[in-house]
């Protein structure tokens, strides 16, 4: 069965359904710890008072193992069902931990990254959000780590190839790098990543000049401290869309950490909740540019609960096509970096040519 992602309001206009998911993981939970459903405390009434008209709410189930079997080895899953059965406690030094929940928990927020990026496949355009925890994108095939269990973006772009998509691109916006995403597709010709972090953070890779065997596949971009609203813009036009030009995926999935934000107690970037709704417009004119207009974006990162809530709230405003949104917190540091000799290092780098 095909559906149409487009509905009609009350005056008549066509406007374009957003297909969101919402996980909060209540009992995925450690004391103390940053990576907690505080982090969701202010949305947890979203699915049943929408901050949009335009979102539709899906219903998932959890991840079935043959699922997340496209990325994670057996071995992993073993370990984190063991590790739950435990009980309550830390299990690597990130730290990352599990209770009794955690590994149902992760198999629910796969689950929900997949019904949003099938129902896009299935529609043949659109774009979506899967608001979940835990995270994904420092998991790898046989390693959780970095908070994260299951890597939800990358079980959800390998799901896409199998459904008979030959290219697809992941775009890491995470203060972090994505070490586990990339490690998965590290040999994947069909799957492109990019990444922009901060540097030197968390987990420590990501350098400019790793993966030779996959220039301009495989891209990372990583910002010096402090780097905000005009670092990103600028990084957007000179890599980030010539890159999905050069590889033209048939869709784009979107690492969405938010601990970017200048408020963020993990990073020292400094993106303001504006920047976040102009980064979701530009995601979306590229994705319809070069990706046939499929998107979707997945929670990773955002350890500020009231910013999560309102860069959360300006991403959903954008795909809604609105221009108001909440921001408790104003206008970012306008600091400014020396970006321009990374820029032209990448550029080099992966052959990519601004447009």
């Amino acid at each position: 069965m095909r559906y149409t992602n487009a509905c009609v309001n009350f005056m008549g206009e066509i406007r374009t359904e957003v297909y969101c998911t919402y996980q909060a993981a209540p009992k995925h939970q450690f004391r103390g710890h940053p990576e907690s459903p505080r982090r969701m405390k202010w949305m947890e009434e979203w699915p049943v008072n929408s901050p949009f008209p335009e979102i539709r709410w899906l219903d998932y189930s959890p991840a079935a193992i043959p699922d997340v079997s496209f990325v994670h080895r057996s071995a992993l899953l073993k370990m984190l069902e063991k590790e739950s059965a435990l009980g309550s406690h830390e299990f690597e030094p990130a730290p990352s931990y599990v209770t009794v929940a955690s590994f149902s928990a992760a198999l629910s927020a796969a689950g929900a990254t997949l019904a949003v990026s099938r129902r896009i496949i299935d529609d043949g355009r659109g774009r979506g959000f899967a608001i979940v925890r835990p995270p994904g994108h420092h998991a790898e095939s046989d390693h959780a780590m970095g908070f994260c269990l299951l890597n939800n973006v990358a079980i959800a772009a390998a799901d896409a190839v199998a459904s008979g998509l030959s290219r697809v691109a992941s775009f890491d916006l995470d203060a972090h790098h994505g070490n586990g995403t990339e490690a998965i597709f590290w040999e994947s010709p069909e799957v492109a990543y990019c990444s922009i972090h901060e540097s030197g953070s968390y987990p420590g890779t990501g350098v400019l000049d790793s993966a030779p065997h996959a220039r301009s596949r495989i891209v990372n971009i990583p910002v010096p401290p402090f780097s905000g609203n005009r670092t990103f813009f600028r990084v957007m036009e000179a890599v980030v869309e010539p890159w999905l030009a050069a590889f033209e995926p048939e869709m784009l999935f979107v690492s969405a950490g938010f601990d970017a934000h200048f408020s963020d107690p993990l990073t020292t970037l400094s993106v303001d909740t504006s920047g976040f709704h102009a980064l979701a417009k530009k995601l979306m004119a590229l994705s319809a540019l070069y990706c046939r207009d499929r998107m979707m974006f997945v929670l990773e990162g955002g350890y500020d609960p009231v910013a999560l809530r309102d860069n959360l709230q300006a991403v959903l405003a954008a795909f809604c096509g609105h221009q108001a949104f909440p921001d408790h917190f104003g206008k970012g540091p306008d600091v400014q970096v020396a970006i321009d000799p990374l820029i032209e290092t990448i550029q080099r780098l992966h052959h990519l040519k601004e447009i």
